[in-house]
């Protein structure tokens, strides 16, 4: 399984957080903690811990930060707020993933000064704007970050978009249960192009050929095994 070193977390979207939390539990046997709300987004997330299979039980390997983000609408917001950004999703789909870079504002003028450089034949390097964000913890607790946000998702999502924690903890920190990330991948019409765009941020995956742009998990826990 090919995960770049700077993978930050994994998305997967819901269309009901209480009954997608269920669902992972039932398919995992674990239960995400409440993660919290994105004010003004209409949404908020659920989290679990997350572990790659080739480096479970890897002798001196070191635990990675990363995590998986279950998002789904905020009952407490709008839920117009949430009809973009949840535009489709019917059952748990893999939206979106993240990389976080350690020189942030470097790749995101590098992939700026290209994209001018190359005009409209580089639209796939495309990150969109930067944007500042927060979100309050269940104890209370703010968390703020920054992140790249383009609307359409660039390739469908499987251009990963780029995060910064910045000075606030990083979630997965956080004492909550663990799954295995056993294989991820992506299928699209468009091979050649897609390969690029991910080496061209240095975040390569497993791209396979399909009818449709999308992303794909198996992930593993106590109860069991899903692909999603």
């Amino acid at each position: 399984m090919l995960v770049p070193e700077h993978f930050d977390h994994l998305v997967i979207a819901v269309p009901d957080l209480g009954r997608g939390v269920e669902q992972f539990a039932e398919n995992l046997g674990v239960r995400a903690v409440p993660g919290g709300s994105h004010p003004g987004l209409g949404t908020a997330n659920a989290l679990l811990g997350l572990t790659l299979e080739r480096e479970r039980g890897v002798p001196g390997s070191a635990p990675r930060r990363i995590y998986l983000e279950i998002i789904g609408p905020d009952p407490k917001q709008d839920p117009r707020l949430a009809a973009a950004r949840l535009a489709g999703i019917t059952e748990p789909t893999v939206q979106r993933w993240a990389i976080r870079p350690h020189d942030f504002d470097d790749v995101v003028a590098a992939a700026r000064a290209a994209g001018t450089e190359a005009g409209a034949a580089a639209p796939h390097v495309d990150l969109g704007e930067v944007h500042d964000m927060t979100r309050r913890t269940p104890d209370g607790a703010v968390l703020e970050w920054r992140l790249t946000r383009r609307t359409p998702l660039a390739l469908g999502g499987i251009q990963p978009f780029l995060i910064d924690w910045k000075d606030s903890p990083h979630p997965a920190e956080r004492t909550m249960p663990t799954v295995v990330l056993e294989a991820f991948w992506a299928s699209t019409p468009r091979v050649t192009e897609t390969r690029s765009a991910l080496s061209s941020l240095n975040a390569t995956i497993e791209v396979e050929t399909g009818d449709a742009e999308s992303l794909h998990a198996t992930l593993k826990g106590p109860g069991g095994s899903w692909t999603i």
